[in-house]
């Protein structure tokens, strides 16, 4: 009696006509029955492409080291026929088994029943083909062996590709998240930088200020004990203006942190339905017209979702923002997209419209394009000293924060439309 595990086959040699498929097909034959070892050996022998060197193992154990060595020599095989019903394996359990130890080689079941539950069960294992004894023929042993090869290979280049565009996605999902952190950390620098030049004036003027009381309080002091009244009261005049100026100053500064807290503070707050003629007029409430004409044409049926307190702060920026601009009219219309739960609001004025430098830092926070002597609009004086330029930066967050954005252009009163 011949042992089944230590069988082998002689290979057969054929004819390779195929590109797609290695000039020499190493097939690892898994199959406890001789005859049929030996039956399946024959109807390779008639097949003329391509050339196959079969290798027999008659358990799983035995694959799976025939397996492993041909692994370790460099040649692995290409494909795998195995029964199922085997020594040291149900035949439910052996597709699995087999499969595991081929490593990515493809499998083809072979089943001696013609059950059709069978050999989907054997491909649902992992096999990649099923092929009843009974119907196998040259042909088929052919197609069948070349068909699983070459699937084997395309399923290997899609991995490998699929595997490469993981790669990369992760590779670019770092990059864009190291380049929001860098965009993060740069916006925080210019906020920053912006701010500190802000308060560099202020504070180093009420610095320069609260020196010069000083001098004029020690000045005072020396008059009221000279008993020079002239000189009391002018002294007592430069440390009174002093003083008032010192406070000027210093509530400009405050003002920069404050605007710094409301940028923050005003982005927060809970989304409800808020009425957009509402919010206008609680707008024009928190701000001073100062002589301009203040045009307003919104519905009343106009709603959007959002914090009511947010959007008010955001138009009245933009409504303070046009008044400084403007000579003498303002003008704000709203209209409701079509189909949609937004709105369209537009704040204009007549004034001489933004361009260059102005307009290209619109939107940088702290960096204003107000001229320091406060005079913007053609004839007008508008109130002293640097703005802050918070307005439109902090109405562009809370649009984006809304979902919505603030754009600039011009206005067909024939200044800038926000």
């Amino acid at each position: 009696m011949i042992d089944p595990a230590a069988f082998s086959l002689a290979p057969a040699a054929v004819t390779v006509a195929d590109t797609d498929t290695p000039d020499l097909l190493r097939v690892l034959l898994l199959e406890d029955d001789p005859d049929h070892a030996a039956l399946v050996e024959a109807y390779l022998a008639d097949v003329l492409d391509p050339e196959i060197a079969l290798t027999h193992a008659g358990t799983v154990a035995a694959a799976a080291d025939a397996l492993g060595a041909a692994r370790d020599a460099g040649e692995p095989f290409h494909a795998v026929l195995a029964d199922q019903q085997l020594p040291d394996s149900a035949y439910w359990e052996t597709v699995p088994r087999v499969v595991a130890a081929a490593g990515g080689v493809p499998v083809v079941a072979l089943t001696s029943l013609g059950d059709m539950d069978v050999a989907l069960d054997a491909v649902r294992a992992g096999a990649t083909d099923y092929l009843v004894k009974a119907e196998l023929t040259p042909e088929v042993l052919r197609r069948t062996l070349r068909y699983a090869v070459e699937r084997a290979a395309r399923d290997a280049a899609l991995r490998e590709t699929r595997e490469a565009l993981v790669a990369a996605m992760r590779r670019e999902s770092v990059l864009q998240a190291d380049a929001a952190e860098q965009e993060k950390a740069a916006a925080i620098g210019r906020l920053l930088a912006g701010v500190a030049d802000t308060l560099r004036n202020p504070l180093g003027l009420a610095v320069g200020f609260a020196e010069a009381a000083g001098i004029d309080a020690a000045a005072l002091r020396d008059a009221l004990d000279a008993g020079q009244t002239d000189a009391v009261a002018e002294h007592l005049s430069a440390l009174l203006d002093s003083a008032a100026l010192v406070v000027t100053h210093a509530r400009r500064a405050d003002d920069v942190v404050s605007a710094m807290y409301a940028h923050t503070r005003g982005l927060d707050g809970e989304r409800h339905p808020v009425r957009l003629a509402a919010v206008v007029q609680a707008a024009q409430a928190q701000t001073h017209a100062d002589g301009i004409a203040v045009e307003v044409d919104v519905a009343d049926g106009i709603e959007i979702a959002g914090s009511g307190e947010a959007l008010v702060r955001m138009v009245a920026n933009l409504l303070g923002n046009a008044i400084r601009a403007a000579n003498t009219r303002v003008r704000i219309t709203a209209r409701a997209v079509p189909d949609a739960p937004a709105a369209v609001l537009v704040v204009e004025d007549d004034g001489a419209g933004l361009s260059g430098v102005a307009l290209a830092q619109a939107f940088v926070p702290f960096a204003s394009g107000w001229p320091a002597d406060g005079r913007r609009a053609a004839g007008r004086a508008v109130a002293p000293g640097r703005a802050l330029g918070r307005g439109l930066p902090f109405a562009r967050a809370v649009a984006v924060r809304h979902g919505g954005q603030v754009e600039l252009g011009p206005s067909s009163l024939g200044g800038t439309a926000a």
